[in-house]
């Protein structure tokens, strides 16, 4: 009996511990996100000429402060470069004969708390978008990865975009990474898509930080009702475009 109460007693001291080691991880971590632009060739000739020497992809860089169980993600600004003219004007355009999408600003997440908000750019509008920190299906994977000083380990998890591939460091043993990822045993220092690196840390500074605040400018809406909001002006723009053409036809 006292050595099974022993052995419970020790099993409540490592919980403790590993609470404890979660609680005073704080900092914050740089990383370059690419982000494709979506200038697709449509088959018109003007257009595929004025396209066919602009970037595809950007880098951009966003920062995850992370403290205790809550973090932090959204874009650098101060590190963005004025877009080339003639990419700047094939990305008006690209964004008038296209649906309007929405834009996610930042993302927070409270472990503790379960809650998971995502402030959005939508058609002129802020919204927070609220959602339950749902568990996400990692497998581990074998592989190992150096990424700044940290070895990660890999997993993988199948979404509607494919293969999305994991690099994790135990050595800070946080639960974050960037764009929402989280849910492994350790920071996440990169995110692979179909097996190309999309999101890789650059810097990492271990700081003492305090509580976060999380984002409230905006209309609070959860994502159910958000996704309706969306479809319904997608259907809209849509229509309108649909009666424009028409118009120019006759």
């Amino acid at each position: 009996m006292k050595r099974l109460r022993f052995g419970l007693l020790a099993i409540v001291w490592a919980l403790c511990m590993v609470n404890n080691v979660h609680a005073q991880q704080s900092g914050v971590v740089t990383y370059q996100k690419v982000i494709d632009y979506g200038i697709e060739p449509m088959g018109k000739p003007r257009w595929d000429d004025f396209i066919k020497d602009l970037p595809k992809t950007g880098t951009f860089i966003y920062n995850l402060s992370f403290a205790g169980s809550e973090s932090l993600f959204e874009e650098d600004m101060s590190q963005r470069a004025d877009a080339d003219p003639r990419l700047q004007r094939a990305l008006n355009a690209v964004s008038s004969f296209t649906p309007p999408k929405a834009e996610v600003l930042q993302i927070y997440q409270n472990i503790e708390e379960g809650q998971k908000l995502e402030r959005v750019a939508f058609m002129t509008r802020y919204f927070i978008v609220e959602n339950k920190l749902e568990k996400p299906a990692w497998k581990i994977i074998p592989d190992k990865k150096k990424i700044l000083d940290y070895i990660c380990a890999g997993a993988e998890m199948n979404t509607e975009q494919g293969t999305v591939t994991a690099w994790f460091t135990p050595q800070i043993p946080v639960q974050f990474g960037p764009d929402g990822y989280h849910g492994l045993p350790g920071l996440i220092m990169g995110i692979e898509r179909n097996g190309d690196m999309v999101v890789l840390a650059s810097n990492v500074e271990m700081d003492a930080l305090d509580a976060l605040s999380a984002p409230d400018d905006g209309q609070k809406v959860e994502q159910k009702d958000f996704d309706q909001i969306v479809k319904d002006k997608v259907m809209e723009w849509k229509a309108y475009a649909t009666s424009k053409g028409r118009a120019k036809k006759n």
